[in-house]
């Protein structure tokens, strides 16, 4: 029974795995075998590249095929093997039996259809957290910090937006109070957000007063935040609203400050979340990648023009070098994880082995080894 079940268990294995793997036969011709192995590769991938155009749905400009998925058909093609090889009048004829990587292909084209429609796919998920700073214990109790979370979270959520579920980010600000420091690591907060695919993290933080009054109790609430873009590590709007509330009780006082404070600091903040949302999603945003172990104008200009081939990059240039290392800025629409991902294809093409030493928000360096 368990050798039949460990039989069923490989067979569908060895199906998920074809489904992204396709072994094709291609056969190329050129001047030398390198230009006619290249050919092969290319029309491997091509093979690739059509199942997943046929449909009516996806339309991609051939030109923008050409230059976006083709030009990296030796990145597609996992293994090869050549089958005939013959001389010619005019060179070489080379016929290959590849492993074509379609997962990774439908990754692209899926990207350049997004890309090619101008579309933001719904609006960004985020992450809502209480940074635990206050001096005054009245303003750190839970019930009071859990009634600003669920204002913001309802005001939120009523425009559409995602949100990271409320025990991850309780777990966060807990780790936070921790750590006893008087300002948010910007990149801990950033690592968090991605780790549960937030784009943002909206942090808040409460002070205020308590008077007393002839008749009842009364409170001055201020709520502070910070939203960080998660793939930069970047504020990129800070805001702070008032909020009052007057109770027979202190503790009804501040319940009633809370939920309509947690409320009001979302709407100042929303105009610039979209604008930078959108601003992302269309025109992308700025990188900065170290290469330590790179400094040759010709491995320079090859990483350059590759990396910026890519669907999801739209410029690539070098701004420093020297001492063995380069500084490239390129511009990117995907996540950080994506840009490390196409940083270590294009050196896979160029047959680098690149280990990345060091990440914060939109800088990375890298060693070639």
């Amino acid at each position: 029974m368990r050798r039949i079940l460990l039989l069923v268990v490989g067979v569908m294995l060895l199906s998920a795995t074809a489904a992204f793997a396709a072994a094709v036969t291609a056969t190329g011709e050129g001047p030398s075998k390198e230009v006619a192995l290249a050919t092969a590769m290319r029309r491997a991938v091509e093979q690739g590249v059509g199942t997943f155009i046929k449909s009516d749905t996806t339309v991609i400009d051939s030109a923008l095929i050409d230059d976006k998925i083709l030009s990296h058909s030796k990145g597609y093609v996992t293994s090869y093997k050549i089958i005939k090889e013959e001389k010619t009048a005019d060179g070489v004829n080379i016929t290959i039996s590849a492993t074509v990587d379609n997962k990774l292909i439908k990754g692209d084209i899926d990207a350049l259809t997004i890309l090619r429609k101008n579309a933001v796919v719904g609006n960004p998920r985020i992450l809502v957290a209480f940074s635990n700073k206050s001096k005054d214990k009245i303003f750190k109790d839970k019930e009071f910090t859990e009634e600003i979370y669920n204002g913001i979270v309802e005001s939120l959520t009523d425009k559409q937006f995602r949100v990271v579920d409320k025990a991850s980010a309780e777990k966060f600000s807990m780790q936070q109070a921790e750590t006893h420091e008087i300002d948010v690591d910007l990149n801990k907060a950033a690592a968090y957000g991605l780790k549960f695919h937030a784009e943002y993290t909206l942090f808040y933080n409460v002070s205020g007063v308590v008077r007393e009054g002839a008749i009842g109790k009364s409170v001055l609430v201020n709520v502070k935040t910070q939203l960080i873009d998660n793939t930069r590590s970047q504020v990129i709007t800070s805001k702070k609203v008032e909020q009052a509330g007057m109770g027979q009780t202190v503790e009804q006082a501040l319940e009633k400050a809370a939920r309509e404070g947690g409320k009001k600091i979302v709407n100042p903040m929303i105009d610039v979340l979209q604008k930078h949302w959108m601003d992302m999603q269309q025109n992308g945003a700025m990188y900065t990648i170290i290469i330590d172990g790179v400094d040759d104008p010709e491995q320079i200009a090859r990483f350059t023009e590759m990396f910026e081939k890519f669907p999801l990059a739209t410029g690539a240039k070098e701004v420093e070098s020297g001492g063995g290392k380069t500084t490239f800025e390129a511009t990117y629409k995907g996540k950080r994880d994506q840009l490390d991902r196409d940083v270590i294809r294009v050196a896979k093409e160029l047959g680098w082995t690149m280990k990345k030493i060091r990440a914060e928000g939109a800088r990375s360096t890298w060693k070639k080894q």
